[in-house]
């Protein structure tokens, strides 16, 4: 094969750095939005979970369109890097004033507030990620590079869900006398949008700046279609000609649709079914960050050694053990640990958040590696560059995916009768055994379907060398 650039590191870190703001709001939105809508300002959960299902449909469907825009773009800047610009300070504000809003609304104000800017920071966050996620496929043309650029890309996103969990907990949620658990202090979230508001603005500016010396080297637009809504849809069917992106794609929705259940309901879990003070929740996103750590070198070593295939599948199994092991032996061997209070409880779940950082960046980093090498497939099947469509239709699959889970959250909470504003040891055995045995036993059961089919994608590293060297000869002509 003919060489192929290779990046820099301060281009690498820079890249990296853009993807905190997903971090960010990943983290925010599923370990507080939820709960502060629900238990602080007593929104009912059907009515929180419908407003955030409605952000996430809104913001997938807009995925394919920036995606589209995004391939078609023609600037002196190149087809990514103004999305990203524009993108910041509207993220930014919406994030702020998603968690600040007026105080007095009634069920259904709060409702429509957070619909409102739930979606538009969405929105704004997609005008980011997509172009982001083809900016590394185009920057990184190698195999192995592809999963070292999304390794340090996943490794700022986990970091940066890691300090917002942990700075909240620790110095915006502390427990007190009035606050038990601290996360039902309001003030804590008005410092949470206007603190990670801004670094959200900052990180973005620093991903912009940071890669600018790659734009001369990009592919330019080959775009002849008009963009209208039809183009958009037929593009994003076209892609369904790659056999390893419908394995990918619906093994990716699955998988989401199952972090976000746990996620809208983990704060539930370590407050009332392990019984942690915010105190100590805030180490919890600390031994996911040491997991991530950890993952870091193992996922590119590993995929150097085995397939990504392999690893996606291993990583997954490993995955579907450590939701089960932790929560269902409290579940159905209650004797054989210990009550809540004791430090073994605390290392218990600690050791699974350790388990799920080592998880979470491995399967993102792997799979957003996978897409970069899809791209090469569908451009050798259809002819054209499409990693912008490609990677909208990677998000639109999260996206949907976690607004059915964050909606069947906010179902699943009322369904099991959760009281609003409940305190530490106030709600009952039995709903807290029923929360406990959705979060684990249930959702885990569709990771079975997920390794299923991550096991029958194709693209090792020798069909990705052919495709290629196929590619590179039709250039040439």
């Amino acid at each position: 094969m003919a060489s192929v650039r290779k990046l820099s590191m301060v281009t690498m870190v820079s890249f990296g750095v853009g993807n905190s703001a997903e971090g960010i709001k990943s983290a925010a939105f599923g370990a507080f939005l939820l709960f502060y809508y629900q238990q602080v300002l007593s929104v009912p959960g059907v009515l929180t979970g419908a407003a955030l299902a409605l952000s996430l449909f809104a913001d997938a469907i807009t995925d394919p369109m920036v995606g589209h825009l995004s391939d078609g773009a023609k600037s002196r800047y190149g087809r990514r890097h103004p999305f990203i610009a524009l993108a910041a300070v509207p993220l930014g504000l919406c994030f702020f004033l998603l968690f600040s809003p007026p105080q007095g609304l009634s069920e259904f104000g709060y409702f429509i507030w957070l619909a409102v800017f739930a979606i538009s920071a969405r929105v704004a966050m997609t005008f980011y990620d997509i172009p982001h996620l083809a900016l590394g496929a185009e920057m990184a043309p190698d195999y192995q590079q592809r999963t070292t650029l999304f390794s340090i890309s996943t490794w700022f996103r986990v970091v940066s869900g890691a300090a917002v969990t942990f700075v909240a907990y620790r110095f915006l949620f502390p427990t007190t006398e009035a606050f038990d658990p601290g996360l039902l202090n309001p003030t804590g979230y008005f410092w949470l949008g206007l603190i990670f508001g801004c670094v959200m603005v900052a990180v973005l500016a620093v991903c912009v700046l940071g890669t600018k010396s790659e734009i001369p080297f990009l592919r330019k637009s080959d775009e002849t279609e008009r963009k209208n809504l039809f183009g958009v849809v037929r593009q994003m069917l076209g892609t369904w000609q790659s056999p390893s992106f419908r394995y990918v794609f619906v093994g990716l929705f699955l998988y989401v649709l199952i972090v976000n259940i746990e996620q809208s309901l983990g704060t539930y879990m370590a407050v009332h079914f392990w019984g942690l003070a915010t105190e100590t929740m805030s180490v919890l996103p600390l031994a996911s960050l040491a997991g991530a750590v950890v993952a870091f070198p193992a996922v590119n070593l590993l995929t150097r050694v085995f397939d990504k295939r392999m690893v996606l599948v291993l990583v997954t199994c490993i995955g579907f053990l450590n939701i089960n092991i932790f929560v269902a032996g409290r579940l159905f061997l209650p004797g054989l640990l210990p009550e809540n209070g004791s430090p073994v409880i605390t290392w218990f779940v600690v050791t699974n958040f350790f388990i799920t950082g080592f998880i979470s960046l491995s399967v993102i980093t792997t799979i957003n590696s996978m897409y970069a090498d899809i791209a090469d497939e569908y451009e050798l099947i259809a002819g054209k560059r499409r990693e912008g469509m490609l990677y909208a239709t990677r998000s639109f699959a999260n996206k949907a995916a976690a607004a059915v889970g964050l909606f069947l959250g906010g179902v699943l909470l009322d369904a099991i009768h959760f009281p609003a504003k409940a305190s530490v040891g106030n709600v009952s055995g039995h709903t807290v055994w029923s929360l406990g045995f959705l979060y684990g036993p249930v959702t885990s059961l569709l990771m079975l379907v997920t390794i299923y089919l991550y096991h029958r994608y194709a693209l090792d590293r020798a069909a990705v060398n052919k495709i290629q060297e196929s590619l590179t000869a039709r250039r040439l002509g």
